[in-house]
């Protein structure tokens, strides 16, 4: 299920593939944006922050493979899925190993491609959603820990005075104590 507010960069330096792949892609309900390079993507992610990124391996200029790094430590929620005519396991695994989601291989199967793209965005969306989930969890824990606290300090408070009431011997006693420890 395509969310339209979903931005994809395609990022190829063969105009027939980018092309091919936005039509499929702005078919399926995403925005897409093109780059011909590395530093034209650079350029529009000045203004264009995408949700997932098609980034082509071998590029004349800065590669794939030299930009990835760089993107996830600018973008670290930017989804980035390589694309490469070359089927190499190694450079899949290396991409891996650099931040890319996925890996795919050209010839596309664009429809392959499209469920690439969802699962992928699918995948973000349900990590952000856990983040979230976790950040209100933390801030939950936090207040109830301070309601606790208060509540503690106060049942002791409430002993030492019920103590204090009972027995005009340890009338006082509690604050004494405290006075000389401070001391």
């Amino acid at each position: 299920m395509t969310n339209p507010e979903q931005k994809i960069l395609i990022v190829d330096d063969e105009p027939m593939i980018r092309r091919l792949l936005h039509q499929k892609l702005t078919k399926q309900g995403y925005h897409c944006e093109e780059a011909c390079s590395s530093e034209e993507a650079l350029v529009i992610m000045g203004n264009y922050v995408p949700d997932l990124m098609l980034l082509d391996l071998k590029m004349p200029g800065k590669s794939g493979m030299d930009l990835l790094p760089e993107l996830k430590t600018m973008y670290p929620g930017l989804a980035v899925i390589m694309a490469t005519a070359v089927n190499e396991t190694n450079l899949a695994i290396q991409c891996m190993r650099l931040g890319a989601e996925d890996y795919v291989c050209k010839p596309f199967n664009l429809d392959e491609v499209a469920l690439n793209v969802e699962k992928t965005l699918e995948k973000k969306s349900l990590e952000k959603k856990i983040k979230e989930f976790q950040e209100q969890l933390n801030q939950k824990v936090e207040q109830q820990t301070l309601e606790i606290r208060t509540l503690f300090l106060g049942s002791i408070e409430a002993l030492v005075f019920a103590l204090e009431a009972k027995d005009k011997y340890t009338a006082g006693h509690s604050r004494r104590v405290t006075e000389i420890a401070l001391a």
